[in-house]
């Protein structure tokens, strides 16, 4: 009997070792991704010399049919060139890629989709929308949205690389498997 219970008792602890070592997940929610988003652009950013541009107020949805991040930001332009300031909505979307060097989540591939400006006549909207278009996605290129936990990458003396990324309906989910 005493032979038994030492066997039943190597097995489990045999399998639960082989279970340790199994893939792990790591789930980011779109409002963790959107804290990030906030901080990295709590700082205006300058155009060609001429313009200020504030970001704020990120608004964060995964489309999980399409595996792009799609993000609306209040934005304010400032410049000596325009009489006020003046504000609109930005549409963002792009793809997430896991950047292996820095162990985060970058924005890839960024397309403005739309860009709403407050009261703007015509030829403001005009110069304001050129450039948003041609600069803005160069501007938010390779942005680090979110940068994987060294605890998540080690554990019980195992070290794990990211392998997968998918959206998912719960965010963005990050597939972990043990380095052999």
């Amino acid at each position: 009997m005493m032979k038994y219970s030492v066997v039943i008792l190597f097995l489990l602890a045999f399998l639960s070792g082989c279970a340790a070592l199994g893939d792990r997940t790591v789930n980011v929610t779109e409002a963790q991704i959107q804290q990030k988003l906030n901080e990295k652009l709590a700082v205006p950013i300058q155009l060609l010399k001429i313009f200020d541009v504030n970001l704020s107020n990120s608004v964060v949805k995964f489309d999980q049919s399409t595996g792009r991040m799609q993000t609306t930001l209040d934005t304010v332009f400032n410049s000596p060139l325009l009489d006020k300031s003046v504000a609109g909505k930005l549409g963002i979307s792009g793809k997430l890629r896991f950047d292996a060097a820095s162990q985060s989540v970058v924005l890839d591939e960024p397309k403005i989709d739309q860009f709403t400006v407050d009261g703007a006549d015509s030829k403001h909207n005009e110069i304001i929308n050129a450039l948003t278009k041609t600069l803005g996605a160069e501007m938010l290129s390779g942005i680090t949205l979110y940068t994987v936990k060294p605890e998540d990458l080690q554990f019980g003396g195992t070290t794990y690389s990211p392998q997968d990324m998918q959206i998912t309906d719960k965010g963005l989910q990050l597939t972990l498997t043990p380095q052999r």
